[in-house]
């Protein structure tokens, strides 16, 4: 009877003892995403900084676009995109890797040949209406914006045309080290943007829009907004998704992609009809920081800083209802 009431209480410390471990031990999940650092000297000799830099693989370190200018096309994703575990992506079609001595050489290179986070300005362009190289940094937990256009053509200190030249061999530093081979990207994760055109293609099929969770019409207004009235023309687009970044996106289920897929032959843009009305769709890949922030990384024209497009995960509002 001792011996079982022995190897009773040690059955039971036995349990309690794997429940105290299983408690302790932290969810995958929550884990906070591990910090890489890294020192070196600076370009000076004289000083030692730590540069710091998320390694997670939904973490941007380097971002580029192109664009801005008043006459600027809109690019629907960016050009350049590299992550902390060294993915990098190009638009939203082909993705590589950097091996971490490559990726972190790359960041020795920008903060110390270059000295990108100790330069006095970050904006080198004085035309404003003319596109632009927009990098977007994201070291030491901040993010810093630095602008490569037309530079030069009013009087400038010797420090401002140093650096500007400086930030064009960062920009290509980034291109050039981008050399290894590349397989074309895909992403379970779509986004859906519409606009309404008035120029459809009517030697193509054009197929009704689909989906019953909502209608292509809410669709359009949720992401380019109601259009404006045009007292002076049938034709009433605008700018949105010719070459203004719209104002919302809207990611689709598993059930509304392969539903869109199958009308427009698995190609990622289309137009499809509805209550007489002509809708042009495009299906945009999701880069792997987008869904995390409900954000997608894009660059329209008239634009002087990066702004990301808000992505809704759930119900399209409905229409407004026009004020009088």
């Amino acid at each position: 009877m001792m011996r079982n009431s022995s190897m009773l209480s040690f059955l039971c410390m036995l349990i309690i003892g794997m429940l105290c471990a299983a408690c302790s031990t932290s969810d995958p999940a929550t884990t906070t995403p591990t910090q890489h650092t890294s020192s070196f000297t600076s370009s000076s000799g004289a000083t030692t900084q730590s540069i710091t830099y998320n390694t997670g693989a939904q973490s941007v370190l380097i971002r580029t676009f192109y664009g801005g200018g008043l006459y600027g096309s809109l690019e629907l994703s960016p050009e350049i995109s590299i992550y902390g575990n060294g993915t990098y992506i190009l638009g939203a079609e082909r993705q590589g890797q950097l091996s971490t001595d490559v990726l972190q050489q790359l960041l020795h290179t920008l903060v110390d040949t270059y000295g990108l986070l100790s330069m006095q300005h970050q904006q080198f362009a004085d035309i404003q209406d003319q596109n632009a190289t927009f990098l977007e940094l994201t070291l030491n937990g901040k993010q810093r914006e630095y602008i490569y256009g037309s530079f030069g053509n009013v009087q400038e200190s010797q420090q401002d045309i140093d650096e500007y030249h400086r930030l064009n061999k960062a920009l290509t530093a980034i291109t050039d080290a981008l050399q290894g081979p590349t397989h074309p990207y895909t992403s379970k994760a779509i986004a859906l943007l519409a606009r309404q055109t008035f120029s459809p293609d009517f030697s193509k099929s054009i197929p009704y829009w689909p989906l019953s969770d909502y209608t292509l019409a809410q669709a359009a207004v949720f992401v380019c907004g109601v259009l404006p009235p045009d007292e002076t023309s049938p034709n009433a687009e605008t700018g949105c998704l010719k070459y203004l970044k719209p104002n919302n996106a809207i990611l689709l289920t598993v059930a509304q992609l392969q539903t869109l897929q199958g009308d427009l032959n698995n190609l990622q843009e289309g137009t499809f009809t509805e209550g007489g009305l002509y809708y042009t769709v495009f299906l945009r890949p999701l880069l792997p920081d987008e869904l995390p922030t409900k954000t997608l990384a894009m660059f329209g024209s008239d634009q002087f800083t990066y702004k990301g497009v808000p992505l809704l995960e759930g119900t399209v509002p409905p229409i407004p209802t026009p004020s009088r």
